[in-house]
């Protein structure tokens, strides 16, 4: 039989790899907000302390009105404790919570308003409010599908599979270098990106990775299907050797029965794979965008700058002399390369879901390892039912 402890120990692991969602009854109250508490205290501070001015009022003002600040926010955390009733908290009304539910998340969200009220400052308060609302939600979901764990999960896999990676770049790369090298030096592409300014062409960009994400999502769910699926039990065990899940109980014989993943664990799996994809696409669009500004640095004088995109004004970011020649970095320039780099990331993408070699082999260094998460999943999930809980 699978202590609780080992069974605590493979939920750490699934929190490491970035699938908390494998846990059996992960919970918000004491799972994702608790384990975010200390975030959210730091928030808490920062949204009370909106309310000073440190320009216009005196030194002696900003600290009584920091005092005061943080008297509100302490009484506010004292009376949530008071509220609840919490019978860990008596004669200790400062203590941490051990649950983290509605009723602190509403402190959270109204208590550093409640300074700026105090000062007539409501502008401010109403920003406090707005921004609490937003941090919580970031913090859900930064918390919930473990962000940055999967982040750091993703960049291991990236190192370890760096040469392969490199690899499928240089075959990939050269096609795309020479077609987009042909846009660089098209003067109706100037025309069209160099004068996009501020939201206009953030939101082209946006536009590039969205596409490129759809594509890499429209990919997810027939891999998963394929990484879910074990025909035995003896396979599983062989997928568990060096982690923590090889302490669960399990039969030697016999087929795993198919355990259907949930939404938000269909969720979490395609976020981590989604993840892993992103880095390695983001590389190849760091490597082209940096070629663009360097290329283009050596190759598009100022004049031709003006002349192709017909701003009257452009800034300068670098100057140099070589030669009897004056190299510049201008800000289209810049603008140019990131947008060739955001559309090559999309074309590059494009063909690693269209094409079945790149694809397979794109994917092959995240598949073993999602492979792994799924065999230690049905493997948790029976341990759960054979000591007498239900898994998810």
């Amino acid at each position: 039989m699978t202590t609780p402890d080992q069974l605590a120990e493979v939920e750490r692991w699934f929190v490491r790899r970035g699938v908390p969602h494998f846990i059996d009854h992960y919970a918000a109250v004491t799972d994702i907000w608790t384990r975010a508490l200390p975030l959210l205290i730091l928030a808490y501070l920062v949204g009370g302390f909106r309310a000073l001015d440190i320009y216009s009022w005196s030194l002696q003002k900003n600290l009584l009105a920091s005092a005061i600040i943080i008297a509100v926010l302490l009484a506010g955390w004292v009376i949530a404790n008071i509220v609840l009733r919490r019978p860990q908290n008596r004669g200790r009304w400062l203590t941490r919570p051990t649950e983290v539910g509605p009723p602190e998340l509403i402190a959270f969200v109204i208590g550093p308003s409640i300074p700026s009220l105090i000062f007539t400052q409501y502008g401010d308060a109403i920003a406090a409010f707005v921004t609490g609302i937003a941090v919580l939600i970031a913090i859900y979901f930064g918390t919930s599908y473990a962000v940055l764990p999967m982040m750091r999960w993703a960049i291991e896999r990236a190192i370890a599979q760096i040469r392969s990676i490199l690899n499928l770049i240089v075959r990939a790369l050269p096609l795309l270098l020479l077609f987009t090298t042909f846009l660089f030096v098209n003067a109706d592409v100037w025309q069209m990106a160099g004068p996009l300014d501020g939201p206009a062409y953030w939101l082209t960009l946006a536009i590039f990775v969205l596409l490129g994400v759809l594509f890499v999502t429209s990919r997810v769910p027939p891999l998963m299907r394929d990484l879910s699926s074990f025909p035995s039990w003896s396979e599983v065990g062989e997928l568990l050797v060096d982690t923590p899940a090889a302490a669960c109980t399990i039969p030697h014989e016999g087929n795993p029965e198919p355990r259907p993943l949930k939404l938000r664990q269909k969720l979490n799996v395609g976020l981590l794979m989604l993840f892993s994809q992103a880095l390695q696409i983001t590389l190849v669009v760091a490597l082209l965008t940096a070629f663009f500004v360097v290329f283009g640095f050596l190759a598009m004088s100022e004049q031709t700058t003006f002349a192709w995109t017909g701003i009257e004004h452009i800034h300068v970011y670098v100057r140099w002399h070589l030669g009897n020649r004056s190299i510049v970095i201008t800000e289209p320039l810049l603008r140019i390369a990131g947008f060739l780099g955001a559309f090559s990331g999309m074309y590059f993408t494009v063909v690693l879901a269209t094409d079945a070699t790149y694809r397979d082999e794109f994917a092959e260094d995240v598949r073993p390892e999602v492979h792994r998460l799924f065999a230690a999943r049905i493997a948790y999930a029976y341990s759960l039912a054979a000591s007498g809980n239900s898994a998810s």
